[in-house]
C-alpha cells in the first residue's frame, strides 16, 4: 500500500524541501486517494457472519481549541490524552493491555507526541521509544503496522475508518506479512483540526 514506490531514508528527508522548519517534506504524510468501510452489527449478528468477530470496547471523541499556538503547550495533544483516558475507563484497560496501535502520524513529530499523549511513554521521551525499535512489528508496542499515514498516505476522511480496517485485520489474524502475533486489543486514534478534534477507538477480539 506505499504511497512512493521508493525508499524514504533519513538522507532523503533531510535532503526533501522545507516546509515548516525543522519538518520537511518527507517528514509529512501525502495526500491520497481512497476509500474504506466496517459493517456494524450487534455481536449476535456479527458471530453469524464471521468466526472472528472485533468487538468495539470504547468510542470516545475530545475536543480542544482550534488554534494550537493558543494552547497551554503546543507539543501535548490534550484532545488526544482526555480521549485516550475516557477511552481506557470505558474499556476497562490500561496503556499497558493494548498489543496493536494505529496513530494519525500525518508528520514525524505527530507520531511521536501520540505516542506519549496516549499513555504508552513519558512526555519527551516519544522519539527515544521510537529510535529504539519499540514501535516495529512484535516488538514493545507495535505500531501502524501496514505503513500508517506516512507511508499509506493520507486518504482525509477515509482515514479514520481505515485505520479500524487495519486493527480488525490485525485482530482477526488477517494481516500476512504484518500480521503481530497474539493481538488481541487494539487502538485507533484519528485527528482533526490539528488536534482540535481526537477520536480514540479500542477494539477487542472476540472469543
Amino acid at each position: 500500500y506505499a504511497q512512493f514506490p521508493f525508499p524514504i531514508t533519513v538522507e532523503r528527508v533531510l535532503e526533501s524541501p522545507p516546509v515548516a522548519d525543522p519538518i520537511r517534506l518527507f517528514d509529512t504524510t501525502a495526500p491520497a486517494d481512497g476509500a474504506a468501510a466496517l459493517v456494524l452489527c450487534p455481536l449476535e449478528t456479527a458471530k453469524k457472519l464471521c468466526d472472528t468477530p472485533v468487538v468495539i470496547e470504547a468510542s470516545v471523541l475530545a475536543t480542544d481549541g482550534v488554534n494550537p499556538y493558543e494552547r497551554d503547550d503546543v507539543l501535548t495533544l490534550t484532545s488526544t490524552r482526555v480521549a485516550a483516558e475516557r477511552a481506557y475507563r470505558t474499556a476497562g484497560i490500561s496503556p499497558r493491555d493494548v498489543d496493536v496501535v494505529e496513530v494519525h502520524n500525518t508528520s514525524s513529530i505527530m507520531g511521536v507526541l501520540a505516542l506519549e499523549d496516549l499513555g504508552f511513554v513519558e512526555k519527551g521521551q516519544g522519539w527515544r521509544f521510537v529510535a529504539e525499535g519499540q514501535i516495529a512489528l512484535n516488538a514493545d508496542l507495535p505500531t501502524n503496522t501496514l505503513g500508517g499515514l506516512k507511508a499509506r498516505g493520507h486518504p482525509w476522511g477515509a482515514t479514520g475508518v481505515y485505520q479500524l480496517v487495519e486493527l480488525t485485520w490485525q485482530l482477526r489474524g488477517e494481516a500476512g506479512g504484518n500480521q503481530v502475533d497474539g493481538a488481541e486489543i487494539g487502538l485507533a486514534q484519528s485527528v482533526g483540526g490539528l488536534g482540535a478534534t481526537t477520536v480514540v477507538h479500542i477494539l477487542r477480539r472476540w472469543h
